[in-house]
């Protein structure tokens, strides 16, 4: 079910994550200009993983999300790293899918209050036929959000 949220918790933040999107490029549009990601290897893919982080228990939390926040897990225990989105878009005339839903990418730093949450896309890429069985999150504390199929 691509709709449903798997959720891990810890003693601080809550981490939400929906299956991740197999595709061949991502577009979106920032700024009235459209950025275009694709794989940078052949027989690759990129997996997009709408994630949250939620501060459920602590007055703030400062979050840092780079390439070390999270992994990707397949079945066969591959790991994959997140990129850096706006290192890798590039400009094109391609139009956003509607609703332009890749715009917001969660990376940064960010400084969370109580009961609120971060949001955005991780971008993995990954070989063309992956299917995964879980996201980590390494930020703050260590968080397993299982895949359940």
């Amino acid at each position: 079910d691509p709709d449903k949220e798997y959720g891990g918790r810890g003693e601080y933040i809550s981490i939400g994550a929906y299956l991740p999107e197999m595709l061949d490029t991502v577009v979106y549009t920032a700024n009235g200009q459209n950025y275009m990601i694709s794989p940078q290897e052949e027989g690759m893919s990129i997996a997009a993983v709408r994630a949250r982080a939620v501060n459920r228990n602590s007055t703030h939390v400062s979050i840092s999300v780079d390439q070390d926040t999270a992994i990707l897990r397949s079945e066969n225990g591959d790991e994959f790293k997140p990129f850096e989105p706006s290192k890798r878009a590039v400009k094109t005339s391609e139009m956003a899918p509607k609703d332009n839903p890749y715009v917001s990418h969660l990376w940064g730093q960010f400084r969370v209050i109580q009961n609120y949450e971060i949001a955005g896309w991780f971008f993995f890429e990954v070989p063309n036929d992956s299917e995964f069985t879980e996201l980590s999150w390494d930020d703050l504390e260590f968080i397993r959000v299982k895949y359940s199929y």
